[in-house]
C-alpha cells in the first residue's frame, strides 16, 4: 500500500499529549500537519479537564477528550501502583477507543499521553511516539519497546531505549521559519542595525528569576555601563516573563542599550538576529538554536523532571555548540565575564554557530508523518493477511 493511498483514505488519529506546551505543542504541529496531507483525517486528543493540554487543543479546534492520568514514579517498584491507579483513566481511554476505531495511537509523551498509550498497547492498536528531550521521559521509555516506532529528537536519545525499539532520528517539530531566517534579514525586519552586537535572552514565557536576577544585578553594579562604554555597539534583549517579570521589566527598560520586554512574540526573528543566546535549555529551544545556526549559553532548568534539560544542552556542548552554566554559576558576575569574552572571541562563535547547525533537522514535522504512515500501512498490511 502506497503512502497516497493511505493519504486518500479515511483516517482516524487518537492523540495523547499534555502536562507542558514543550509535550502539547509538537502534538499540535504533527495534527496539522496531518491534516494538511489528508483532507478525511479524523483527529481526537486526550488530556485532563481544565489543563494546559484542554485550552491549547480546543483553540487549534480539534476534539478534546476528557481523562484522568497519574504522574510515573521513578522507582520501578512503584509502577504497578501507577497502574492501578491509572485504571479509570486507562478504561477511559478503551472506550474512547472502541467509539473511535483509531488508525493509530500517538504519544508526545508525558504522563498525561499514558493512559492512551497503555489502552493502545492493549487494543492492538499500533502506537507510535514523539520524544523532543536528549533524556526521554519516563513514559516513553517505559513504553518505548512495545511502541511501533518512537520518533526522537537527538541521536543520544537511543541509548535509553531497550534494545530492539524502533527508534527514528526525526528531529523536533518546529516552525519552518527557524531554518530560513537570517541574521542581516531579521535584523531589517525589527529595525537593529547591522553592526550591533546582539545578545538574546529568553526565560520561557514565564520568564527566569535567575536570568532576570542576573541582568538586574549586572546593570545596578555600574559594570553594564563600564561594558557598554568600552564596546559602544553591545546591545542585550531580554524576555522576563509574563507576570512576574513585569516589574524587573520596568526597571530594565531604563537601562542603556538593554530592550527588555515580558514576552518576545517575534522569537523566531530575535532569535535570528543575536550574535549570542543565553536561555533555558527546553527541547524545543536547543532544536531551535539547531535551526538557527545560534552560539549559546544554556542554563538548564535545575528542577525539570529527570533533570531533562542538562541533557539537552548537552547534546549542544558535546559538539562545541553551546556552554552549559549552572544555574547557581549563572551570577552578575558570570554574565559580565561572559559577555566580555565572547564580544572579544568572534572565532569560537563562529564555529560554536557552525557545529549547531550541524544539529538542525528541517524535515522533522515531514519525517514524523511518513513515519506514522508506514506504521499504519504496515499494520494494515498484516491484518489484510
Amino acid at each position: 500500500m502506497k503512502q497516497n493511498e493511505v493519504n486518500n483514505k479515511g483516517l482516524k488519529i487518537m492523540m495523547g499529549a499534555g502536562g507542558t506546551s514543550g509535550h502539547i505543542n509538537p502534538a499540535i504541529t504533527i495534527a496539522d500537519y496531518s491534516k494538511a496531507k489528508n483532507e478525511n483525517v479524523e483527529i481526537v486528543f486526550c488530556g485532563l479537564r481544565e489543563s494546559l493540554e484542554e485550552e491549547i487543543v480546543r483553540r487549534s479546534g480539534y476534539e478534546f477528550k476528557y481523562i484522568r492520568a497519574k504522574v510515573l514514579p521513578n522507582k520501578n517498584r512503584k509502577k504497578l501502583r501507577w497502574i492501578l491507579e491509572n485504571t479509570s483513566g486507562i478504561r477511559q481511554c478503551i472506550k474512547y477507543i472502541k467509539e473511535i476505531r483509531p488508525d493509530i495511537v500517538v504519544s508526545t509523551g508525558s504522563y498525561v499521553g499514558s493512559p492512551l498509550v497503555f489502552a493502545g498497547l492493549m487494543m492492538k492498536i499500533p502506537v507510535l511516539l514523539h520524544e523532543q528531550n536528549a533524556l526521554p521521559g519516563r513514559s516513553n521509555r517505559l513504553f518505548g519497546h512495545r511502541c511501533q516506532a518512537v520518533c526522537i529528537s537527538f541521536e543520544e536519545s537511543r541509548q535509553y531505549f531497550r534494545e530492539g525499539t524502533a527508534t527514528v532520528l526525526t528531529g523536533n517539530p518546529i516552525s519552518p521559519m527557524f531554518f530560513s531566517a537570517t541574521k542581516s534579514g531579521s535584523r531589517d525586519e525589527i529595525s537593529l542595525a547591522q553592526d550591533i552586537f546582539h545578545i538574546v535572552m529568553m526565560g520561557g514565557s514565564l520568564g527566569s528569576s535567575t536570568l532576570n536576577e542576573a541582568v538586574q544585578g549586572l546593570a545596578e553594579s555600574e559594570k553594564w555601563l563600564q561594558l557598554i562604554d568600552t564596546y559602544p555597539n553591545l546591545y542585550l534583549t531580554i524576555s522576563t516573563g509574563m507576570r512576574r517579570g513585569s516589574e524587573i521589566c520596568k526597571k530594565l527598560s531604563k537601562v542603556p542599550h538593554i530592550n527588555a520586554s515580558e514576552y518576545i512574540f517575534d522569537g523566531a526573528l530575535w532569535m535570528a538576529s543575536a550574535d549570542l543566546f543565553i536561555g533555558r535549555s527546553g527541547a524545543t529551544t536547543c532544536s531551535e538554536l539547531s535551526a538557527l545556526g545560534k552560539p549559546s549559553i544554556l542554563i538548564p532548568y535545575p528542577y525539570a523532571s529527570d533533570n531533562h534539560q542538562y541533557y539537552n544542552a548537552l547534546a549542544l556542548a558535546d559538539i562545541g555548540a553551546a556552554v552549559i552554566c549552572d544555574d547557581a554559576d549563572f551570577t552578575p558576575e558570570y554574565l559580565h565575564d561572559t559577555i566580555k569574552h565572547f564580544i572579544n572571541d568572534k572565532e569560537r562563535l563562529a564555529e560554536m554557530s557552525r557545529q549547531a547547525k550541524t544539529k538542525g533537522l528541517p524535515e522533522a514535522t515531514t519525517k514524523i508523518y511518513e513515519t506514522l504512515i508506514k506504521v499504519i500501512e504496515n499494520d494494515r498490511k498484516k491484518k489484510a493477511k
